[in-house]
């Protein structure tokens, strides 16, 4: 049986897609002349979603750094400050687990899931956002939503089926992985609910690239 992810997994993993795709869709406006399908437009979104992940990216690396033994002197250095700036700025950011508290899916995860992909592959974007978090607002806008469902369409196909999915539970976060058979490939849609069942990650990848 595979090892749970933790909640800082899930959320590199969320960081990682949206850097990904946001840099994708501004990298092919600003190499283009024209402005085919509005996606200039598409790009600024992307470029201000860019703006409001760096810093919660920047410190997710910093706690990644330290966990595999960097001293705060090279991350300071690396930063072009102090040991001293940079524990201050990054050194309370750990996030503590209670210890003896059972994981425990939230209640009604995988229909919130389901009903969140649904509402995502049919087009129906605000019906999807209605139930992120504050932070996923910010950050996953209508028009990358938009963007991403074009590059499932494209690359994929159209919708087959949704299989059965696989929860699992880690730090009060709940991930469910819903299978999705495409024309010509199969893909995954992660979707990600914390404690008050918000979404705090959501995401769909061919099931080949997630991990």
């Amino acid at each position: 049986m595979d090892e749970p992810r933790s909640a800082a997994q899930f959320d590199r993993e969320v960081m990682a897609m949206l850097l990904s795709t946001n840099v994708q869709l501004v990298n092919d406006v600003l190499r283009s002349d024209g402005d085919a399908a509005g996606q200039v437009m598409r790009a600024i979104a992307a470029t201000r979603s860019l703006d409001l992940i760096v810093e919660d990216t920047l410190r997710a690396l910093v706690e990644q750094a330290r966990r595999t033994g960097h001293t705060w002197a090279e991350v300071g250095e690396v930063l072009h400050v102090s040991r001293q700036a940079a524990f201050q700025r990054f050194g309370g950011s750990g996030h503590a687990t209670p210890d003896g508290m059972e994981a425990v899916a939230v209640e009604g995860a995988v229909e919130r899931a389901v009903e969140v992909l649904q509402a995502f592959l049919d087009a129906r974007f605000e019906d999807a956002r209605a139930v992120f978090g504050e932070r996923m607002l910010d950050v996953c806008s209508t028009e990358l939503m938009a963007d991403v469902r074009e590059k499932v369409r494209h690359e994929g196909g159209e919708v087959q089926a949704l299989g059965a999915p696989v929860v699992s539970v880690r730090d009060g976060y709940t991930g469910v992985d819903i299978p999705i058979a495409l024309e010509r490939t199969d893909g995954i849609g992660r979707v990600v609910l914390d404690a008050d069942r918000q979404v705090a990650g959501f995401f769909v990848r061919r099931a080949g690239d997630l991990p």
